[in-house]
């Protein structure tokens, strides 16, 4: 039987995807997938706590040009990134401390890295040539973009995420199909947008047994299939199928954790591959809208504190100058200035505890003991 003309297009993407793509899956032969996890920060940059992941924290985006203007909207471009994988939330960017933050996106920068790639999938040919892209990635630092988010009042989406386990089906015309984990190249959309979204897949090793579960997966029934997908080791899954409608296509998904289901929904639109990259972006928002906490950052205030260690007018200019970017410090007003000293009223969009989250992430300030007559927080400019 000759395979159909989407079957034939998704066999040549998977031909040619470059190897990167799927580390997102790691074909199953034993009992319990390992996708590949990205490669981790710097460790210089602090401490991490036991259910931190910091693959969470990097950002990769293409650039447009090669202009310094773009690399700067790329790095913004990346920590929004890393803001939507961290909550859980598409909307994350909307809000008004993040995009503050978004506009000094290189100070929450640890490691960046470029690299040229051509297009091997012949999307953006001229002439028969490749055309040539630079992508850019990005290590954010761990403790600053967790200041950042509970500033901003988002729950925070750990470390600790399942990996579902992907019961893919898809109907071109010709009957309804299992995808297994020889066919990477056909879940490539989707592994692509659980990457952007901090979620990752496990597939099925598309044994008989699997194979003949299929109808089961194309009914949206998930009780029969939690024998199998317990085998890979875990109880999350998601169920998809996909299928022509009209000129377009169609995919329903339905989310499950053992027994409990945990969402469903549907998507249409022209392109197959979007259709098929909607399974992610619907388990990722199910999994952070259960798994998601907030951080303890302060209701909005206004606070005076003294800044301290001042030498001279280059010291004074820095102190200033690091205020006024940071995401949480809405306004500021000298009240007094001595020959070593400012004391600078803050108008804050946290409280207090947000505000030290903030400095004692960054390199510029520290709190500093305040003396017995202290009326305000001391906080000591860093050399």
């Amino acid at each position: 039987m000759r395979p159909s003309p989407l079957m034939s297009r998704l066999l040549i993407l998977l031909a040619l995807a470059p190897a990167a793509v799927f580390a997102q899956f790691q074909p199953v032969e034993s009992p319990a997938p390992q996708p590949v996890a990205g490669p981790l920060a710097d460790p210089a940059a602090g401490p991490v706590p036991a259910d931190r992941d910091l693959s969470l924290y990097q950002g990769q985006v293409t650039l447009i040009s090669q202009g310094a203007g773009e690399r700067r909207a790329a790095t913004a471009r990346a920590l929004a990134q890393v803001v939507v994988k961290l909550t859980g939330n598409p909307q994350a960017v909307a809000d008004p401390v993040v995009r503050r933050a978004l506009a000094n996106a290189q100070s929450y920068v640890t490691t960046s890295d470029a690299s040229e790639s051509s297009d091997q999938q012949g999307n953006t040919a001229i002439g028969g040539v490749p055309v040539y892209k630079t992508t850019m990635s990005f290590a954010f630092d761990p403790n600053g973009v967790d200041a950042l988010i509970a500033a901003a009042g988002l729950d925070y989406w750990g470390g600790d995420r399942p990996r579902p386990i992907l019961w893919l089906a898809i109907d071109d015309g010709r009957g309804a199909r299992l995808v297994n984990a020889q066919q990477l190249g056909v879940v490539k959309p989707l592994a692509d947008r659980g990457l952007e979204r901090g979620l990752r897949f496990g597939m099925p090793a598309g044994s008989a047994v699997e194979q003949a579960a299929v109808q089961t997966i194309w009914n949206q029934t998930p009780a029969p299939m939690l024998p199998l997908t317990a085998r890979y080791g875990g109880q999350v899954q998601l169920l998809g199928r996909v299928y022509r409608a009209g000129a377009g296509w169609s995919a329903d998904w339905i989310l499950s954790d053992g027994d409990q289901e945990l969402s469903r929904w549907s998507f249409s639109d022209p392109s197959p591959q979007r259709a098929i990259a909607s399974g992610a972006d619907g388990a990722a928002d199910a999994i952070a809208r259960r798994d998601a906490v907030p951080l303890q950052a302060g209701e909005p205030s206004t606070l005076v504190v003294q800044v301290t260690g001042l030498r001279d007018g280059t010291d004074f200019t820095r102190a200033m100058g690091y205020l006024q970017t940071l995401a949480v410090v809405r306004g500021l007003r000298v009240v007094r200035a001595e020959a070593d000293a400012l004391e600078l009223e803050l108008d804050l969009a946290v409280g207090v505890e947000g505000f030290d989250r903030f400095v004692a992430a960054g390199t510029v300030l520290v709190a500093a003991p305040a003396g017995p007559d202290a009326a305000v927080p001391v906080y000591r400019l860093l050399p």
